[in-house]
């Protein structure tokens, strides 16, 4: 059934109770509208072969292709399953989720139960009909192979930028301390070969385990370095299994042994046993740009340009630039980062200073630093094409807290290095300020701590003092200028060259 309006298969019941009415409205639609004002990505979810689970599907539809097409299924378990061994059944799955391509905005499709069940299938008249000499699991696994071959090649026809992933059991094949239901042996899922093959984009393994548990389960950690060894430069997202409270207990170390191995991220099954907790014990702090795929797209957008900033009022400015020219791919910018720092330069590579991600290509954006921790912010704005490339940052350009320079300055010592300049290669020049009548000790140390060179050891009045210094009296290492009174001590490394 489809919760979309599909060409091929009936309404789901679950939408109005009756399996193929229509409920008015079209929820992928809704979804597809809303997602992407807020700047999500929608993979249509596909169960490819199970379609019928024995408990929550409605019979009776003729639109339902067990209806149509008996001869296409069979039973195992309690469950109805199409048979990937018979032609016809390729085809058919091939065109339902084309023509879900086709008709809607969708930014991927993500394949479920895209393998055989785990009972037997009785599908010995297939094989016999269709083996062509072939092992049984080899042929098998070529079906799913050959659905999957067919899809990609169609779908990026029409879609060039589509994302096509899927969900296979988290054990691919038993290893040391993973051992468990091998999907290559147990139900045919070639996974990694779609990787291989470059028929797949992404896959989400179901690892559904604990961290530590090997005496009976397969081990967390294990997979997940597994799946990043052979993720053959596609992207994997390991799954998790929120559902279960030992998993559930352990997240933040499971995204932490992500993160280690490499993976691009987590997928987790399901958003009801995170909602209340979506930091994830701190771990999803900030912003996250969605994941370039360079064999998509690969040429970065160009940097946006001229951008000024205004206060607005206290601690709030406005941002405004100009949209960058078309990169020589053609692209432009999709949408927006902009980046706040307390230091300069801004670094880009910090999800931490990442203010905002624009979810269109507005080029005017209002910030508000509601708790200010600096006296001075530094904004950068960086570009985003289709393919999620990101720009070169625009100029940098600084921002200026009046309160918080006003408490600097009540607060500022009384006493300081102004300056310090070379205007030759035999004379430094060091400036510092007095502002309190006081002793004072200027002076050379080494990495010990010992004098090399004392410059000032008088009591001085309020005022500027410059100090002229030959640097080859000083000995050619690092040393530290320490500026010093009965209450301060200020010190500032430098190299000094003969």
């Amino acid at each position: 059934d489809a919760m979309y309006r599909s060409n091929y298969e009936p309404w789901s019941d679950r939408l109005t109770g009756t399996l193929g009415k229509d409920p008015g409205w079209d929820p992928l639609e809704f979804i597809l509208y809303h997602a992407h004002a807020r700047g999500i990505e929608v993979h249509a979810w596909f169960n490819a072969y199970r379609i019928r689970n024995g408990i929550k599907n409605s019979f009776g539809n003729k639109r339902h292709v067990a209806e149509i097409h008996p001869e296409w299924i069979g039973n195992v378990d309690g469950e109805v399953w199409l048979n990937p061994g018979l032609p016809e059944v390729r085809e058919y799955l091939v065109n339902v989720a084309l023509d879900l391509v086709r008709n809607y905005d969708i930014d991927g499709i993500h394949f479920d139960f895209i393998r055989y069940p785990g009972g037997d299938l009785p599908d010995a008249s297939t094989f016999k009909l269709y083996g062509k000499g072939m092992k049984k699991d080899d042929w098998r696994r070529e079906n799913i192979n050959n659905f999957v071959r067919e899809f990609y090649d169609s779908a990026i026809a029409i879609k060039p930028m589509l994302k096509v992933g899927s969900a296979p059991i988290g054990v691919y094949k038993n290893i040391p301390n993973a051992a468990g239901w091998q999907s290559y042996f147990s139900i045919y899922q070639d996974s990694r070969r779609w990787l291989q093959e470059k028929k797949h984009d992404y896959l989400a393994p179901q690892v559904y385990w604990s961290l530590g548990n090997q005496k009976f389960d397969p081990d967390f950690a294990t997979l997940a370095r597994d799946w990043h060894e052979n993720s053959f430069g596609r992207q994997i997202y390991i799954g998790l299994g929120a559902y279960k409270p030992e998993v559930n207990a352990q997240l933040p170390l499971l995204i932490d042994v992500t993160r280690l191995y490499g993976d691009n991220g987590n997928s987790f099954f399901r958003y009801e046993f995170i909602k209340n907790n979506l930091d994830i014990g701190g771990r999803y702090l900030y912003p996250a740009n969605i994941p370039p795929m360079s064999w998509k797209d690969s040429i970065p957008p160009n940097p946006p340009t001229d951008l000024q900033i205004a206060e607005l009022r206290s601690g709030i400015f406005q941002l405004e630039w100009k949209s960058p020219k078309p990169a020589k791919d053609g692209d432009i910018a999709k949408y927006y980062n902009i980046y706040r720092s307390s230091t300069k330069p801004t670094d880009i590579n910090d999800p931490a200073n990442i203010a905002a991600i624009t979810n269109k290509n507005d080029t005017v954006f209002i910030d508000k630093i509601s708790r200010p921790k600096s006296a001075y912010y530094y904004y950068v704005v960086t570009a985003f094409d289709k393919g999620n490339n990101e720009s070169a940052p625009a100029m940098e350009q600084k921002v200026e807290i009046p309160a918080i320079v006003k408490l600097a300055s009540e607060l500022a010592p009384k006493f300081r290095l102004a300056a310090l300049s070379k205007v030759s290669q035999k004379t430094l020049y060091i400036t510092y300020d007095v502002q309190e009548k006081g002793k004072v000790l200027l002076k050379f140390v080494d990495v010990d701590k010992k004098d090399i060179q004392i410059l000032v050891n008088d009591f001085q009045d309020i005022g500027r003092y410059v100090i002229a210094v030959n640097p080859q009296k000083i000995y050619s290492r690092l040393v530290t200028l320490l500026l010093m009174n009965e209450k301060h001590t200020y010190g500032l490394n430098l190299p000094i060259q003969e």
